[in-house]
This record gives structure tokens, sequence and C-alpha cells, in this order.
């Protein structure tokens, strides 16, 4: 197994405004993942767990810092690449569809 990371975040942020009130959510997450590495994601109701996910998953945007994959960031892949990265290297199984 390699020992390179095929997952990574890098100062993750992501705010969301409520009302007037901006909530902020993730600070400056940093977090790696290697080829055949299992995780786990627990938190307490809005403590950021589904943020995370669909900041990984491409499915939002940060705030700031940025994903890569396979060294590449998601922000430098077309939006083509985007959809295959969504379609055939991650998965997702929602809670509420």
């Amino acid at each position: 197994m390699s020992e390179q990371a095929i997952l990574e975040a890098h100062g993750l942020a992501k705010t969301y405004r409520m009302g007037r009130v901006d909530v902020p959510v993730l600070h400056e997450l940093d977090l790696s993942v290697r080829e055949g590495e299992w995780l786990a994601v627990l938190g307490s109701s809005g403590s950021g767990k589904s943020t995370i996910l669909h900041l990984l998953g491409d499915l939002d945007q940060p705030d700031a810092g940025g994903v890569r994959f396979e060294g590449k960031p998601l922000s430098a892949m077309s939006v083509r690449q985007r959809n295959i990265y969504r379609n055939r290297a991650i998965g997702f199984v929602f809670q509420f569809y």
C-alpha cells in the first residue's frame, strides 16, 4: 500500500450565513487519506460532518483552502473531470434523500 495520500484537504474553511449571522463551520481543516485507508467522521449534530463530506465530494466549494485527489486540486479540474471524480472515485450514501 502506498504511503502517499490519495485524497488531501488543506486549510479548508466554510462559513454559512443564517439571516444576519455568519456561522463558521470549518476553520483550517487538514486531512490526508492514503489509498485503501478507512476513516470515520464523528461528531455531534452541527459540528460540520456533512460539510466536510460535501467539500471532499465536490458538492460544495470551500471559502478557503482546497481539496486534492491523486495530487491534483479539484479546483484545477474541468467540469468533466470533476464529474468523473464524483462518479468513479468516490461514493455517497445520503442521510436524507
